[in-house]
């Protein structure tokens, strides 16, 4: 069980980041989103169409998540991804990634003119500790917040995760928004089983640019969280510039599996394996597989000692004019 630690000093640690980890990577195909309402009246329909649970809610009411200030949704290739770093500058640490496709963007060009183009966005991420969500938010526009991680390995080869985010954690006065601890309800469960006799194979993500497929993150400007001179959420900065980053992830034995997103408790008597079952329901029951229309089972991907690097972003100032919606 990784725990998210509240006390810990964040470290400011400039890009690059070298990295080592295990991912679980479920890639999925994501429609375009209607961006009607949006134009209409975007302060009741900011997200245009994608799932509540795509952003955070500090994200979701800012423009972040805003389709007309910071790009229409065009879906595609999706993914998420639970990460075990092993290695990185700041210490092992886990991560869950939520990217549901590709967004729309414009920024100055020459004589004044636009520069339209569309990049994968990580919508919504936790990790596991404090540095590495402040500087992921300073340094690339990633929007982290904490989460206490818990995993089971059971002996039949499976690998189960839970997620107990801090911003979906309710106060005493059933209230949000310190994410000063965990939730004591997981937002997000899945359960990785190998597929037997599946041969092992090497796997870069850079691949991606021989079938046309630009993996570059284009990420806006993040709100910021920060509460005064308080602790709670100290790691939540803000940022005001757009950022753009080519993430690598790079393995030489990748391996099939199928992984379980049911997002139903389940006692360890009828899990198959899979976990104890005593830390209730996940926060977002609307979906049962956790994202709409996702079937319960789906074959993912395990990068075992994965080389994952994040280098310097390139960053410009939002446009004058907003981007167009096309």
């Amino acid at each position: 069980m990784e725990e998210s630690n509240n006390d810990e000093l964040i470290v400011p640690t400039p890009a690059p980041w070298k990295l080592k980890g295990t991912v679980y990577m479920l890639s999925f195909w994501t429609s375009k989103a209607s961006t009607a309402k949006a134009k209409a009246n975007p302060q009741d329909d900011r997200q245009a169409g994608l799932p509540s649970i795509a952003y955070s809610p500090l994200e979701a009411k800012s423009p972040f998540a805003d389709p007309v200030t910071s790009g229409e949704h065009f879906g595609g290739l999706s993914q998420f991804q639970i990460i075990r770093y092993t290695e990185s500058p700041l210490g092992p640490y886990d991560e869950l990634i939520i990217c549901p496709g590709f967004f729309a963007y414009e920024k100055d060009g020459t004589e004044g003119k636009g520069k339209k183009g569309k990049n994968p966005r990580i919508t919504r991420i936790y990790v596991s500790r404090k540095s590495t969500c402040w500087n992921g938010r300073k340094n690339w526009n990633i929007p982290k917040h904490l989460a206490r991680f818990e995993w089971d390995e059971t002996p039949n080869g499976k690998t189960r995760v839970r997620v107990y985010p801090h911003d979906t954690a309710v106060s005493s006065d059933n209230s949000h928004g310190t994410e000063s601890g965990p939730s004591e309800k997981f937002f997000f469960q899945a359960a990785f089983q190998p597929i037997r006799w599946a041969p092992s194979f090497p796997l870069s993500l850079s691949w991606l640019k021989y079938v046309g497929i630009d993996s570059s993150l284009v990420q806006p400007p993040l709100p910021d969280g920060r509460q005064g001179d308080s602790r709670a959420g100290e790691e939540l900065v803000g940022t005001s510039r757009w950022c753009k980053i080519q993430p690598g992830m790079s393995t030489r034995k990748a391996t099939l599996g199928w992984i379980d997103m049911s997002q139903h408790d389940r006692s360890e008597a009828n899990d198959d394996g899979g976990g104890n079952g005593n830390s209730g329901r996940g926060s977002d029951s609307k979906y049962d597989n956790f994202w709409p229309g996702m079937r319960r089972w789906n074959v993912a991907i395990k990068m075992e000692n994965a080389d994952i690097d994040f280098g310097e972003g390139l960053h410009w100032d939002a446009p004058l004019s907003e981007p167009s919606q096309s």
